[in-house]
């Protein structure tokens, strides 16, 4: 993350602190936001979604931005620990993605319900209307619905200790993919990769539906090795 989002990121969480933007728990629309703090509606647009990442807000369609309620030693914390990302960062994240995102994946196929399946449609439904219109904003769309979806999938398996500890790496890794650079957009994975990786959570999501515990896993741990390959060889170049 580099050091002018980060202070930008900083600076919109303690005027929502200090309820300088917000109005009925909620914030101001993106463009009075951008005209406040001087900056263009794309770049404030991935500030918020940066945001969002963090639990400090929720981006709803068409409703508006709700304020969330993580305290500022936790966000700041959030913020030191990415400052490694991506290069010293990318081989923990996904070790640890691996660990948790496996097992879950399985435990996801034997567990989930119908909302469960519902849930992870709308978000692939989504994932797929990006991909074939080719939105401008689909990178950073894609990192919004993919943790959407795999925080979709660690619900399905219904328990709520794995939910609170997967809360913090997905955090992580989303905040990390998407500060990768605002002039680098193009490296974002549903822009670079989007028939791959679209492919891979549709192998995942049914394997999950078809309740197949050990395909659930596996298709888990490959998408994630894929990923961290995928990632780590921008960084080679």
């Amino acid at each position: 993350m580099n050091d002018r989002k980060r202070d930008m990121i900083e600076k919109v969480y303690r005027a929502i602190q200090s309820e300088e933007i917000t109005r009925n728990g909620m914030l101001l629309p993106e463009r009075e936001l951008a005209e406040r703090f001087r900056v263009t509606r794309s770049y404030m647009r991935d500030v918020l979604i940066s945001l969002e990442t963090l639990g400090v807000i929720d981006i709803r369609e068409r409703q508006g931005i709700f304020v969330g309620g993580k305290g500022t030693h936790r966000l700041l914390d959030s913020l030191n620990l990415l400052s490694v990302w991506p290069v010293d960062a990318i081989t923990q994240v996904f070790e640890l993605r691996t660990m948790i995102e496996g097992p879950t994946a399985y435990f996801a196929a034997q567990r989930r319900d119908e909302r469960d399946i519902a849930a992870m449609r709308r978000v692939m439904d989504h994932l797929a209307e990006l991909r074939e219109r080719k939105a401008p904003d689909m990178g950073i769309q894609g990192v919004r619905y993919n943790a959407i979806l795999h925080t979709a999938i660690v619900q399905a398996a219904h328990n709520q200790v794995l939910i609170r500890i997967y809360e913090g790496t997905s955090r992580i890794y989303t905040e990390g993919i998407t500060s990768i650079g605002h002039d680098g957009r193009e490296q974002l994975p549903y822009e670079k990769w989007p028939d791959q990786v679209f492919e891979e959570h549709h192998n995942l999501v049914e394997a999950i539906r078809e309740s197949e515990p050990e395909r659930a896993r596996d298709a888990a741990v490959l998408h994630l090795e894929n990923s961290r390959d995928r990632i780590q060889g921008l960084f080679r170049r």
